[in-house]
């Protein structure tokens, strides 16, 4: 049973797009619900600043395969590149991602002006466009080099709408 990964920063959609699926016969959870989970807590801040990745990709990779064993395929929806309590980024790497059990990757993207007023309606965090934008870079460009190292199908979307999505995940 392998598992699709729906990567992409925060509020560019993923989850909103990811339970649509749901609807349409995919298992799905979020990342950072999975780590909770396991951990019993989140170890992050409101504005998504990790205190422990290492930690939390380790809770992960538990639950995923605990998921999959019960027989579930999974989409996942998580990132590439996270950011640290001092907001620097921090990249996983393919080591994570390789335990994830996974066919398939679909990088969503937004405009930075998109995403910088969902953050601030949704988490209250203000973000500058061009902050944005770098974080974004740096997601599309760890996700290619994740997938080249695992050989894994990469797909980028830009803002799509549902029948985009399924017709990607259809792909996978």
């Amino acid at each position: 049973m392998k598992n699709t990964f729906v990567a992409g920063i925060h509020a560019v959609g993923k989850s909103y797009l990811c339970g649509r699926a749901a609807a349409s016969g995919w298992v799905h959870s979020s990342a950072s619900t999975l780590i909770k989970q396991e951990l019993g807590g989140a170890n992050w801040t409101g504005a998504k600043l990790v205190d422990d990745p290492d930690r939390n990709q380790k809770a992960l990779i538990a639950a995923v395969q605990r998921i999959n064993a019960d027989g579930q395929r999974l989409l996942l929806d998580g990132h590439f590149v996270l950011r640290d309590a001092s907001d620097k980024f921090v990249f996983l790497g393919a080591d994570v991602f390789a335990d994830l059990n996974l066919a398939a990757v679909v990088l969503i993207e937004a405009s930075a002006s998109l995403i910088a007023e969902r953050l601030q309606s949704r988490d209250g965090v203000a973000r500058r466009v061009s902050d944005i934008e770098e974080f974004q870079l740096a997601e599309r460009q760890q996700a290619e080099t994740v997938c080249a190292a695992l050989m894994l199908e990469l797909t980028v979307l830009n803002a799509p709408t549902d029948e985009q999505f399924l017709a990607a995940l259809g792909n996978s």
